[in-house]
């Protein structure tokens, strides 16, 4: 009997042997249009994965063993819960009018969300049914679903988003979601509790002999980043598209992104053994807030799967794999979760005194790496046979050039398998990616009334995107069209890649930074009236009665602030409305695109004074001394350099986390995508959290040398423009709004004379 036969006809229980064979089979992403037969074989063929791995537990015991972590359920509960689901499905859909046993399919229908990482579930634990009920359940609802499959007539055409058979292809790749998150389960139990299959795939690549001083361009491959030019890239699944979708993958989106780049590998275990060693866990500037909570509540000190193999401070590890223990291997990727990917990319920063902060890759980018000929998929035409064959899940391949779909039987060195065009290693397969980005829904996303909370409830600010599969990632979860999400401290299969700026930084020195422009901001910001002003033409003329911009926006985050807790100051130029905040709020950062101006506010958190030049006229100037009350807390405040467009790209923003208030103080006009800073804060509550506000002052000056005349948030008077930045603002409610004038002084006889609009909105 062949491998795909033994596969097809599944064992009755998961301790039944399987054919022994190197391969274990997985079929390529079932084609809705394909027919009775073909859904017929792909359940079989989910079916009998979901029973080979299930294999691998030594003894009944091993499935009611409570996670060390203790975040998850048992075994048993992951053996039951993605029948339990079929049965539900299919009762929702109306493809069947009864239960199968209503107490299991209560009992196994929802799983666990742990809010945080030290939100244990202390459950029962007798709760669970013995192991032979639960395989009768199975064998009773795998008889069920093929008999649906097999009778039901809304097989006789092919399967729709509207068809009550799309419950049956909701519960394969359900299934096959979870045949993922067992595999880690499998991986954290202890080994006396596993073994392996007899069916599994070989590896990718063959372990290589115990090392414990890995050598770079020898044991692991030197890492580069390759440049990617700027791009324009399309989100969204066409509904036409003849395969099952959850419903975040569906809806329609552009984004323009800027040059960046990124690493032409994974992160090797190799160059992660670097920040391990160098003392990284115990680092504290390295790790945001809840990341640096994590690592100390579980006392972490190197990656979950590397093993101590040697007295502590040796460094000697071994690698767990999902059903053995080898020797670590430096080539392949290391696995880790967004707080240690996070964390590395802090201390490589530091390491290569990189001007930009290296960060992870996002969703966008992760799009502009891939090949250019799947960008054709996103214009699909129904019975268009060329493009399906893009998504190379969707075909099998001889001569494979992703590790995924279970073509390998765990992730391999980063460098085993071919470039894409683009010079790029696994931008799928071998293991997930963790992006920059939090889980959120694309443009005119809507919920499937089949699973109304597949994702809506993880849309929080809470979960973040994982993209490009794993190597057991099959069916859908391989797709190019798949968008995952787990919390940031959760473990998967999952990796990154490193990604630094550079389409920002090739555009400094033409807005901001010259000497000339701090001195005027210096004066601005900590000037008094009279050194503003002219003291001889003041007594001879009457300045214009202005309030002062930065005392009024200061006023205004401190009225409608829920809570004083955390403050982030965008556009804060040298920093007084920074400065000012930290009186109120326990922790303020401070982020402006210009070097100089993020240097000068540095300046005086550290020297806590500063010269600088007023320019009188022509060759004459002042000196005068900008300082900062003794009585602020200069400890409260941290300054960054970054894209207020681009908010992932700053590590201390995402260290500082959720903000109670946000100001954004003359900024707005000179962004190229000011929409895009908005939507930072409407599709999750990743920055700004519910209940906060933004404070937005403008002149609104649109000018095509700073922003797209496309992308002006204007109007043809102050109303329509403060109803344009309205549109941006879904699921906030305008607080306040105001006109502010101010003045910039020159010289003693120029003043810009200035008149903002000022509104204040609340997140809802």
């Amino acid at each position: 009997m062949s491998t795909q036969q033994a596969l097809r006809e599944p064992p009755q229980t998961a301790t039944q042997s399987a054919d022994a064979s190197s391969d274990a089979g997985s079929l390529p992403l079932l084609n809705l249009a394909s027919g009775r037969e073909a859904v017929l074989e792909y359940f079989e063929n989910t079916w009998a994965l979901t029973e080979q791995l299930f294999s691998s537990l030594a003894s009944d015991e091993a499935y009611y063993v409570r996670p060390y972590h203790k975040t998850r359920h048992p075994l048993v509960f992951y053996y039951a819960h993605p029948v339990c689901f079929y049965v539900n499905k299919m009762l929702v859909s109306g493809l069947i009018d009864k239960p199968v046993n209503q107490e299991f399919e209560l009992l196994f229908e929802t799983g666990v969300d742990e809010m945080n990482w030290d939100d244990l579930h202390e459950g029962e634990q007798d709760v669970w049914p013995a192991l032979d009920q639960v395989r009768q359940y199975r064998d009773a609802v795998y008889e069920l679903v093929r008999e649906v499959i097999r009778t039901h007539p809304s097989l006789d055409k092919p399967i729709t988003m509207a068809s009550p058979a799309w419950s049956l292809a909701m519960g394969f790749e359900h299934e096959r979601i979870h045949l993922e998150t067992s595999s880690v389960l499998i991986r954290e139990l202890p080994l006396e509790y596993v073994k392996e299959p007899d069916v599994w795939p070989d590896w990718l690549t063959a372990p290589a002999a115990q090392n414990y001083e890995p050598v770079e361009g020898a044991d692991y491959p030197t890492n580069e980043l390759l440049e990617v030019a700027p791009t324009r890239v399309s989100l969204g699944k066409p509904h036409g598209w003849p395969t099952f979708g959850w419903d975040n993958e569906y809806g329609q989106d552009q984004r323009e992104v800027n040059s960046f780049q990124a690493s032409k590998f994974l992160i090797s275990n190799g160059e992660y053994f670097r920040f391990v060693k160098a003392g990284g866990y115990e680092q504290r500037r390295y790790w945001s807030e809840s990341g640096w909570g994590w690592r100390q509540f579980r006392n972490v000190k190197w990656p979950t799967f590397w093993v101590q193999d040697g007295p502590a401070g040796s460094h000697r590890y071994k690698l767990r794999t999902t059903f053995s223990e080898i020797p670590l291997q430096w080539s392949w990727p290391a696995v880790v979760n967004y707080y240690e990917a996070k964390a590395y990319c802090a201390w490589l920063t530091e390491q290569d005194e990189a001007k930009m902060p290296y960060r992870l890759l996002q969703e966008s980018e992760h799009l502009a790496i891939r090949d250019p000929a799947l960008s054709a998929a996103i214009d699909f035409e129904p019975g268009a046979a060329e493009q399906i064959d893009l998504d190379s899940v969707m075909a099998c391949g001889t001569v494979p050039a992703i590790n995924h779909n279970l073509r390998y039987g765990s992730e391999g060195a980063v460098d085993a398998l071919h470039a894409n065009e683009r010079g790029f290693h696994d931008t799928f397969g071998n293991v997930w990616q963790w992006c920059e980005d939090p889980f959120h829904p694309l443009p005119e996303f809507k919920i499937h009334p089949f699973y109304t909370d597949f994702s809506t409830p993880c849309f929080d600010g809470e979960h973040q995107m994982i993209l490009g599969g794993s190597f057991i990632s099959t069916g859908d979860e391989a797709s190019i069209w798949s968008r995952f999400h787990f919390r940031p401290h959760f473990f998967q299969h999952a990796g990154f890649r490193v990604v630094l700026d550079t389409g920002a930084a090739g555009k400094k020195g033409d807005k901001y930074d010259t000497d000339e422009l701090v001195n005027q901001y210096l004066l601005f910001h900590f000037g008094s009236q009279a050194e503003q002003q002219d003291e001889a033409l003041a007594k001879r003329i009457e300045f214009p009665s202005v309030v002062n911009l930065i005392d009024r926006t200061v006023e205004l985050m401190n009225q409608f602030a829920p809570r004083r807790f955390k403050a982030l100051d965008l556009g804060c130029a040298v920093g007084r409305s920074t400065f000012e905040l930290a009186r109120t709020f326990d922790s303020v950062v401070g982020l402006d695109y210009s070097d100089a101006f993020i240097d000068a506010a540095e300046h005086l958190r550290q020297q806590r004074s500063m010269e600088y030049k007023r320019w009188d006229t022509g060759a004459h100037h002042t000196r005068l001394k900008a300082s900062i009350d003794e009585r602020i807390d200069r400890e409260r405040i941290g300054f960054v350099q970054g894209d207020a467009a681009n908010l992932a790209g700053a590590p201390m923003v995402q260290n500082n986390e959720q903000y109670d208030a946000i100001l954004l103080s003359n900024l707005m006009c000179r962004l190229s995508a000011p929409a895009h800073c908005l939507q930072q804060f409407t599709e999750s509550d990743r920055y700004l959290k519910s209940g906060g506000i933004l404070v937005i002052s403008s002149p609104n000056t649109w000018m095509a040398q700073y922003t797209d005349p496309a992308n002006f948030l204007d109007g043809a008077d102050s109303a329509e423009t403060l109803a344009a930045l309205g549109e941006c603002l879904p699921g906030f409610e305008l607080l306040h709004e105001e006109d502010l004038p101010f003045m910039i002084r020159e010289h003693r006889r120029k003043y810009e004379y200035i008149v903002a609009q000022v509104s204040v909105w609340r997140k809802l």
